[in-house]
């Protein structure tokens, strides 16, 4: 995974864009197997563009979708790679089991 390093106009760094090829529920699913993740805010419908905004190792994270791809950021700027690389593999990994999940279901 290669980390991103733009900031946003609010101050919070854009780190990581993956495809989104899985519904916004399993993606919700997975924030909580991210160790001691915990989902603070979750809008999947209505007129605003789906996002989930998640706690991890003392640090804020927003996903947020935008044109068919899961864009992650995290609110401290600062917050150690090491930390958005854990967070950007393991998002990789929804990925990845979700390819194998529609791989299987074709063959």
């Amino acid at each position: 995974m290669k980390l991103i390093d733009e900031r946003t106009p609010d101050g919070s760094r854009y780190f990581a864009e993956l495809p989104k090829i899985a519904p916004w529920e399993i993606v919700r699913d997975h924030v909580l197997l991210l160790g001691s993740a915990k989902v603070v805010n979750y809008v999947a419908d209505g007129p605003a563009q789906p996002w989930l905004d998640f706690t991890f190792r003392g640090h804020r994270f927003l996903i947020h979708s935008h044109e068919n791809r899961l864009r992650l950021f995290v609110r401290d700027p600062q917050c150690s790679d090491l930390i958005l690389y854990e967070v950007g593999v393991h998002f990789e990994r929804l990925l990845g089991d979700r390819i194998d999940e529609e791989m299987r279901n074709e063959g």
